[in-house]
């Protein structure tokens, strides 16, 4: 999963990287409340970055605004990201997806939230309703539930925090640990059933307050 935080990385290039396919942009040049309406918003975005001079990502989303003017400038994906590492055939490696995305500008912290999953071709799978990325502090961290399914088992609970590139990590209030039942819980990628679509499981307490 090292390779997973190589995609949000690669998001912080967009600017200077990108090339978008069957997108509309929309600049914002009146007197308007910065704060409020963005600087720049692109609708249906197809985003392919490349490093080296071969293609590496693949990034989705319906909407992205920048608020560039704003006190805090940000960027913000209130219709969800989707993001994949590609390898030299074009295919899928890792994938992140979220419902909404927030990055401040200032502080180099994402924020993603609703439905976040990040899945890679090995089958592992993390899940949560809220993942934030320090990268002055080089860490990912999030009080809420959050659900990992690695090395045939699953482990879920609160206060999860790991280093960028996903080597260690821990859970300050484990719940659960079992073995993964692979009728019930196909991995994606797996060659003998339909991917499934990863879905946080309900926890039986509400999720603690983000830090």
């Amino acid at each position: 999963m090292r390779r997973l935080l190589h995609i949000a990385f690669a998001l912080i290039l967009l600017p200077a990287i990108f090339a978008c396919k069957d997108d509309s942009t929309s600049v914002v040049s009146h007197a308007t409340n910065p704060e409020k309406v963005p600087t720049m918003t692109t609708t249906d975005v197809q985003t392919v970055i490349s490093d080296s001079g071969h293609t590496r990502y693949r990034i989705t989303s319906p909407l992205w605004n920048m608020f560039e003017e704003a006190k805090e400038p940000h960027w913000t994906f209130p219709k969800g990201i989707t993001c994949e590492e590609l390898d030299n055939s074009y295919n899928a490696m890792s994938t992140i997806k979220c419902d909404s995305a927030y990055f401040d500008k200032f502080q180099s912290l994402w924020t993603l939230t609703g439905h976040v999953s990040i899945t890679n071709a090995s089958g592992d799978v993390v899940l949560t309703d809220e993942l934030m990325w320090n990268q002055h502090e080089h860490r990912l961290y999030s009080n809420a539930f959050i659900h990992i399914e690695k090395q045939g088992r699953v482990i879920e609970g609160y206060g999860y925090e790991s280093n960028e590139r996903l080597t260690t990590y821990q859970l300050r209030q484990v719940e659960a640990i079992f073995p993964i039942d692979e009728r019930r819980m196909p991995h994606p990628g797996s060659g003998n059933v339909a991917p499934r679509t990863p879905q946080l499981p309900r926890p039986s307490q509400p999720a603690k307050p983000a830090l």
